[in-house]
This record gives structure tokens, sequence and C-alpha cells, in this order.
């Protein structure tokens, strides 16, 4: 049941809000999904430091839920989201750069919607799909939710993992892996510049500076630097009940050689 004061405030939310979004994007947006703990939140704050990028601090769950606006005759059902007063309302509550041209939001969870979000943009939208070691993301902890248990299921990881692959060819879609921007950063980032449509700026490295996501609940500490110790955190001797918990699932091991994760 939607609570009564929501149903009156959310058109405004929703008015107010598309009204910014005329006036100060001109550019198709971005949105990051992923399986959590998988690196959005750094792909985010990086991204974030391009002058044309706006990027939203919060996730929004906006493209979460949805309802079917077709007449029950159709085949093709159309799509359309219930929850965009909660994008909206980041744009009124947060001073938007006057240079940003388009809006970057990250919800890992939307990876889930991404067909759905396609068809509501009618492609008019750039998706990036962030692909991580199935070991270190269900070895991974939030550092604000439970902090003291694993955050992410097995079974969570082959499910996200395997909703992002199924648009891998799409032209509007870009699955990249978390290793290899730690491990061959300008060359990735390259890679995401030219898929969005942007030119890479020329103090890359210095995008921490630069960036207005330096604290996010999702992190133990605020923006650093991507390091590469990070990736084999699984290895330790503290998580190998859990390792071996995802290497006994025949689907894991599968999906993770699917990925090259080979070792």
């Amino acid at each position: 049941m939607i609570n009564p004061l929501k149903k009156l405030i959310n058109p405004i939310i929703i008015k107010l809000g598309s009204r910014i979004e005329k006036k100060q994007f001109t550019g198709i947006p971005i949105i990051i999904g992923a399986c959590p703990r998988s690196g959005t939140t750094i792909l985010l704050s990086i991204l974030g430091a391009h002058p044309n990028i706006y990027a939203i601090p919060n996730q929004t769950y906006a493209f979460d839920r949805w309802e079917n606006i077709s007449s029950h005759n159709e085949e093709n059902k159309k799509w359309r989201p219930t929850r965009l007063d909660r994008l909206y309302l980041q744009f009124i509550i947060h001073r938007i750069p006057k240079t940003a041209k388009r809006w970057l939001e990250k919800t890992p969870k939307h990876v889930r919607s991404f067909e759905k979000i396609l068809d509501y943009f009618q492609d008019r939208v750039k998706l990036i799909n962030i692909l991580r070691d199935g070991r270190a993301v269900v070895v991974s902890k939030h550092p604000k939710h439970k902090p003291d248990q694993y955050w992410i299921s097995v079974e969570r990881w082959i499910e996200d993992v395997n909703i992002g692959l199924k648009l891998d060819n799409h032209p509007s879609v870009l699955n990249i892996k978390y290793e290899d921007l730690i491990n061959e950063f300008e060359k990735t980032m390259v890679r995401i510049y030219e898929f969005i449509g942007e030119e890479k700026p020329e103090n890359l490295n210095e995008w921490i500076n630069n960036t207005n996501i330096k604290k996010s609940m999702h992190w133990a500490a605020p923006v650093q630097n991507i390091y590469a110790h990070a990736m084999d955190r699984w290895r330790k001797p503290e998580h190998a009940e859990r390792v071996k918990e995802f290497m006994n699932n025949p689907e894991a091991v599968n999906l993770l050689k699917k990925l090259g994760y080979t070792d």
C-alpha cells in the first residue's frame, strides 16, 4: 500500500526533478550495475571526476521496481519504473556542477533490470556491468551492513553475473572486469570513455582530487587510489572455508572458467 504522503509528494518531486534534468543534462545517462561488492562504487567515483558527468552520490534503486503499462492483448510488454522520484530527488537535493551534461547512477541491483532500462530509454542510455572474480566477491564484507558476515552468497554471484552476460553483445551495454580496472587502469578507462562517448581527461590519474564521490557508506574509509593487493584477499586462510564452499559449486566454477579466472 502506497503511503498517502508519498502519493502526494512523489509527483511533485518527479515534476521538479525532470525539469532540472531537461535543463541541465543534454547527454544520455549512464547506469552502473553488477553483483554487489564488485567495484561499482570505485568506478562511480572515477567517472565522477569527468567534468561532463554528474555522479549521483546515493544508490537510488529508481529502476528496481516496474509496472506493466501495456494492454493485456499486447505480446510485447511495456514497462515503466515506479520509483523515478528516487532519481529525481537527487537532482533536487544536490548541487550539480554547471559543466555536467549527463548523469551517472550506480545501484548494483539495477543489472537485473538492464533489459527493461534499455526498453524504457529506447536504447538512449549507456549501461556498464562490472564482473569480478566470484571468490573475491563472496568473501567481501560490507563495512556498514553486518560487517562481521559475508555479504554476497555464491548463488547471488552466479545469478547476477549470468544476467549481466545475457546482454554482452548489446551496443549499449559494456561488461568490464574489476581486475582490468585495477591492473590496466588507463587502458580500461579509455575503453569505458570510448563506450560512453566522452574524451579521456588529460588528468585521468588525478581523479581522486576531481571526483565528487570521496566518501561512501560502501567503503570502510574515504576514497583511495586503486590497488592490486585487494584482489587476492580471498586467498587468506581465514576465508578458506568460504572459498571451499564456492569451489564446491559446479555452476560457480564453470562460470569462473568462462570469465577467464583460471587460477
